[in-house]
């Protein structure tokens, strides 16, 4: 008997366990789909924190994960910004809960993705890890993909959620379509509350807090009630940058920010040098390819659009996508996954493009300036934000699907 995945009953090949991958694996669940996830590395990996706006966590409320992530984590309600010596430029009021039905939420990137490969584990889904993919090949009855250790995996469609530096990406396209350096590279790490208790405002802990310096930007807030995450950028050629990150050790890459921060307001300088550890990354985005899908195999997530850490919204777009590809999927059989990777992508195409576009203005505000035209920037930025706020924002938190729609 035919079902939606076709006669062979073949499962749908996931390359990625971030959450991309395992959220497209629980909505794949869903749908009554089989899927089986791939990870090039030895576990779930973690990093530094990430923010969730209120779209981002709508999805995961259609997983039944929102509760557990918006305990995990911590939510806020206010933005602040500043320049580096402190001074406000605007503190502005976000009423998510009001206006978009969810909070913003703040938390490590590595939680978020135990709370998904649990659940995932709990489902029955596999999870296969140290599956470093080689290669793909393509025939009239599926997939089958290649391994770096030489075993071979057969599947009916094969989805890449490998993230940015996606190999699923370089293998269809022979490496036609590149990351791009985004003319930062960036660090971040988590402190206790206890090291820099005395240096905090009484504006600080319910806030997103942003400022801007001469020649660098750095935010951090509350990830839970006794931590702190916090994430800096600064702006440097490519190699310069690599070779910063390639050299430095963790405690000389610390001792460099602490320097590089000197000039900005307390408490920078503290959440810098008393961090647990720390995180270093050279930023990239992805130019817009203008197609995300190959034969039996389509792109997500990272792998497909990356955009600029400025928008906020990585990691809710790519738990968008999961969900969209999920319904697509159920909607279409196995024959008919054409019509669902042409609808995936004029979805979600136009809505990646204006967010890629939004946080590419964005990206201004953290280049190096001199201090006359830091000023003007830091004048204008107030006037704006006291005036319009965040201006017409709600396009992109008030995004909404259900899944039974």
């Amino acid at each position: 008997m035919l079902n939606k995945m076709g006669a062979t009953n073949k499962p749908v090949i996931i390359i990625g366990a971030g959450y991309a991958g395992l959220s497209l694996a629980l909505f794949l669940k869903k749908a009554g789909i089989p899927s089986i996830v791939f990870e090039a590395y030895s576990e779930v990996k973690g990093g530094g924190g990430i923010g969730l706006a209120p779209n981002g966590i709508n999805i995961l409320k259609e997983l039944g994960l929102s509760e557990k992530v918006i305990n995990t984590g911590k939510t806020f309600d206010y933005n602040n910004f500043r320049n580096y010596k402190g001074k406000f430029l605007a503190r502005i009021k976000l009423n998510a809960i009001k206006k978009y039905g969810q909070p913003f939420v703040m938390i490590s990137r590595a939680m978020l993705q135990q709370i998904l490969y649990q659940e995932v584990v709990e489902q029955g889904i596999t999870v296969n890890f140290q599956k470093r993919l080689q290669d793909i090949s393509e025939g009239a009855e599926g997939i089958t993909t290649i391994f770096d250790d030489g075993s071979r995996v057969e599947g009916g469609l094969l989805i890449g959620a490998d993230g940015i530096h996606s190999t699923t990406r370089k293998i269809i396209f022979n490496n036609a379509f590149p990351e791009e350096y985004t003319g930062f590279y960036g660090s971040g790490g988590f402190t206790q509350r206890s090291a820099v208790w005395h240096y905090l405002g009484q504006y600080d802990h319910d806030a997103l807090n942003l400022s801007f310096g001469l020649n660098g930007f750095f935010g951090f807030n509350f990830q839970t009630t006794d931590e702190l995450m916090w994430w800096c950028s600064l702006e440097l050629p490519e190699q310069d940058a690599k070779q910063t990150l390639m050299n430095l050790s963790a405690e000389a890459l610390k001792s460099k920010l602490a320097v590089d921060y000197k000039d900005f307001y307390q408490p920078v300088q503290q959440l810098i040098v008393n961090s647990d550890h720390i995180i270093k990354t050279v930023m990239y985005d992805m130019p817009s390819l203008p197609e995300w899908h190959k034969g039996k195999i389509i792109l997500i997530g990272d792998a497909a659009h990356a955009v600029s850490p400025t928008s906020g919204l990585g990691a809710s777009l790519a738990l968008e996508d999961a969900m969209i590809l999920a319904k697509l999927l159920r909607k279409y059989t196995t024959t008919e996954y054409p019509k669902a990777f042409f609808d995936f992508q004029s979805i979600r195409k136009s809505r990646v493009e204006k967010v890629r576009a939004d946080a590419q203005k964005h990206n201004t505000d953290k280049k190096v300036h001199t201090p006359i035209s830091a000023w003007f920037r830091d004048t204008i930025m107030s006037i704006f934000l006291r005036l319009f706020e965040l201006g017409s924002v709600d396009w992109k938190y008030d995004y909404k699907i259900k899944w039974d729609d």
